[in-house]
């Protein structure tokens, strides 16, 4: 099971995400790196797959490129949602895997064939923006191409609840097509019940901060 390690950049720094109350994001100054300068900080830990989301672009605020594109020589792969809106967001670069997220696209995924990960946003069991069941979400763009799907839990981001009551056995069954996970994981005992339930990826950072979850699995990139 790939595991990636979640980073939030907010006006160019790392911030800490809770449950998506974007508002109360503040820098990520009390975790285990020594700072919140997003290329230096995956330079320190070592991180091999950052997940990295942009949220000034994803709110319509603004944009992180120059941070983006300094974290691109700093790890083997990144992966970043950048809020796109039309296929015409994807970064077309090495070394970069373009995040397509629910919250921000609109019409159907036909188009979109420069994204590699599809993520299906989820507050309070609901997929965002429409409330619809994230079951059903996979399974209707279950045959556009994408690399992987991802359940991004957004209720749980941070909240270390243990993903937060999800079905997850679910959710992998109406996915044929690798299915990675994010929001809410504890502990080692929750990456083991993802990679029992054939999940195939991990999006991870609270639990690794507050060690939790060591290090080592995130410069290792796997479980």
């Amino acid at each position: 099971m790939k595991i990636l390690f979640a980073m939030d950049i907010l006006d160019g720094v790392v911030v800490h995400g809770y449950k998506g109350k974007r508002y109360q994001y503040k820098p990520l100054d009390w975790g285990l790196a020594h700072t919140v300068i997003p290329h230096e900080y995956i330079r320190e830990l070592r991180i091999k797959y950052p997940y990295l989301a942009d949220l000034n672009r994803i709110e319509g605020k603004g944009n992180n490129d120059k941070a983006i594109f300094s974290c691109k020589n700093e790890a083997e792969t990144i992966y970043v949602n950048r809020g796109a809106r039309g296929p015409e967001d994807a970064l077309k670069e090495p070394g970069i895997k373009n995040v397509l997220s629910t919250e921000t696209y609109r019409g159907d995924t036909s188009g979109y064939g420069s994204f590699d990960l599809f993520s299906i946003v989820v507050k309070d069991g609901k997929a965002l923006p429409g409330g619809e069941d994230p079951s059903r979400i996979l399974k209707e763009n279950s045959d556009f191409g994408f690399e992987a799907y991802n359940i991004l839990n957004l209720s749980s981001v941070g909240a270390e609840d243990s993903m937060g009551g999800l079905d997850l056995e679910s959710l992998r069954d109406a996915c044929d097509s690798e299915l990675f996970y994010g929001g809410g994981v504890t502990g080692m005992d929750d990456l083991y019940r993802l990679k029992n339930a054939g999940f195939d990826g991990v999006i991870i950072a609270t639990a690794v901060h507050k060690g939790n979850i060591p290090l080592e699995i995130v410069q290792r990139g796997e479980l």
